[in-house]
């Protein structure tokens, strides 16, 4: 009995994918079809090479749609679109390179203070880079690599203003003051 029924269930599933594996949906009962012969694929058509403003404006005119004409061409339309490959964060404009001349070439603490001229109505001041070269300053002048500024000059000190721009983009100043080295002895 159970041989049977294994034997029954193998003919039901044979002739399920007989059934499944025919061409035609409704089969006639009267004559046999003639097997079908299979068609060839379409060969491929060669289309002229375009430049992309050409196939944009042949795009843009047969659709009407750019999201449509973009999706059927199957070419990325950039135009309008925002660069993948930019950074999320705000970029600074890059400011004009302006010469600031050789004393933004050091650092504060590498320039030396050498004599002021106090007792007028422009007081002005000497200072001497590393190599031993002196310069003049006077209030407004730029010293240093963070673009300081001088601010006050008094008889014996220079007070110079450093603004500086922080990792979060927060600017913020320093007061530095440089003194004249006074010499030990007579």
């Amino acid at each position: 009995m159970r041989r049977r029924w294994i034997v029954v269930i193998g003919a039901l599933l044979l002739a399920g994918s007989l059934v499944a594996c025919e061409e035609d949906a409704a089969p006639t009962a009267s004559s046999p079809s003639p097997p079908k012969a299979r068609k060839a694929p379409p060969a491929p058509v060669e289309t002229p090479k375009t430049t992309a403003t050409d196939s944009a404006a042949a795009d843009g005119e047969a659709s009407g749609n750019d999201a449509s004409s973009e999706e059927n061409s199957g070419r990325y339309q950039a135009e309008g679109k925002r660069d993948p490959f930019r950074s999320f964060h705000l970029e600074q404009p890059e400011k004009p390179v302006v010469a600031l001349g050789p004393l933004a070439d050091f650092d504060l603490a590498q320039l030396v203070l050498v004599g002021v001229v106090w007792n007028t109505a422009n007081p002005r001041a000497l200072v001497a880079d590393p190599g031993g070269r002196s310069f003049v300053l006077k209030k407004g002048s730029q010293i240093g690599k963070n673009g300081g500024r001088v601010t006050r000059i008094r008889d014996d000190t220079i007070l110079v203003q450093e603004k500086f721009v922080d990792f979060e983009g927060n600017v913020t100043t320093r007061d530095v003051e440089m003194r004249i080295k006074k010499s030990q002895g007579g």
